[in-house]
């Protein structure tokens, strides 16, 4: 009994010099007979804090703007390809169709150019069609460009979606500006 009472005071921490063993009252053949069980010592559950791994930041995809050219094959398949790498990645993809020599279209060349603009425009993808090269083939996939530049959104296999704007009242950068971020952007 004395042990358990030294074991209990070395768990719990008390001083073993200062405890007193009780004396039995009387002798007990059973309790003498059998040992008695070692105390049980409860450890402290150690708490885990719930620490989550942060999120992830959401991968950037700043604007990039992509010429198709007739050395890359047909038109269609062309479109089609960016439009399922587009699709993939959560981005928009829209067709900008104009020409080198119309100036509301070299307008919107130079600000699709500009790092600040781009960085407004995250997950756009604006695939650059030149209306002198691709007139016929752009016809026959439907898009119907009477004035340039013209904007299309593409659907997931590369065809026109139904939206698009017209760019050929921009007459002043800020048109082309705002003209720009409200279509890219919706």
């Amino acid at each position: 009994m004395k042990r358990v009472i030294v074991s209990l005071c070395m768990v719990v921490g008390c001083d073993v010099s200062q405890s007193q063993t009780p004396e039995p009252a009387e002798s007990d053949p059973v309790a003498e007979a059998a040992p008695a069980p070692p105390p049980r010592v409860q450890e402290a559950a150690q708490v885990q804090p719930d620490v989550s791994p942060p999120e992830p930041a959401p991968e950037r995809t700043p604007l990039a703007v992509v010429d198709v050219s007739p050395s890359g094959g047909p038109l269609k398949p062309q479109l089609r390809l960016h439009a399922q790498r587009g699709a993939k990645k959560g981005q928009r993809v829209v067709l900008e169709m104009g020409a080198p020599w119309c100036p509301p279209c070299k307008r919107a060349k130079a600000l699709l150019a500009e790092d600040g603009f781009k960085a407004e425009l995250d997950g756009v993808v604006v695939l650059r069609v030149n209306s002198d090269d691709w007139g016929e083939d752009l016809d026959a996939l439907g898009f119907d460009a009477p004035v340039i530049p013209v904007y299309y959104r593409l659907a997931g296999d590369g065809s026109p979606s139904g939206d698009s704007v017209r760019g050929d009242r921009w007459k002043s950068r800020q048109q082309v500006r705002e003209g720009l971020l409200a279509f890219l952007r919706g």
